[in-house]
């Protein structure tokens, strides 16, 4: 008889550092997130969900001074909201004009700065999200859907 699965349903991430100011002066800081996960979740979205809460943490406690910080660098929004996205194939090496709502890119045709973000997780500038795929060589674009609840 096996024993019964758990899920993890909630989990809680805290980063801290401190840094050395004076001979004798520290200043700390420390963030801590608790995430609650839907009831029915995946594994992928478990992944995501630690990637995006240690990306916001990372970003709250910034980069320490000097060579070994690690901070994501900050980029220009507008390099993707106003890319020329490419949509369906439609023949050889040929895409129909995609958009902002639906579309995809290789992501050679990114600045670094864009891509490294993106591989911290998705990114998402205001009703649109900007992914990359699992192989890394494809950034996608999406409009994110609004999720309804019941109406009672």
């Amino acid at each position: 008889m096996s024993a019964p699965s758990a899920k993890i349903t909630e989990f809680r991430l805290g980063k801290g550092r401190t840094d050395k100011v004076g001979e004798m002066d520290f200043v700390k800081k420390y963030l801590e997130i608790t995430v609650l996960l839907p009831d029915q979740h995946t594994e992928k979205q478990l992944q995501d969900a630690i990637l995006q809460t240690e990306y916001l943490i990372d970003n709250y406690l910034g980069a320490p001074e000097g060579p070994q910080g690690s901070q994501v660098p900050e980029f220009d929004t507008g390099l993707l909201m106003n890319h020329a996205w490419k949509g369906k194939k439609v023949g050889e090496s040929a895409w129909d004009k995609g958009s902002v709502a639906w579309g995809w890119d290789f992501t050679d045709q990114f600045p670094p700065e864009v891509v490294k973000v993106l591989e911290k997780g998705p990114v998402t500038l205001d009703k649109y999200e900007f992914s990359i795929n699992e192989t890394g060589a494809i950034v996608n674009a999406k409009e994110k859907k609004e999720k309804r609840g019941r109406q009672k």
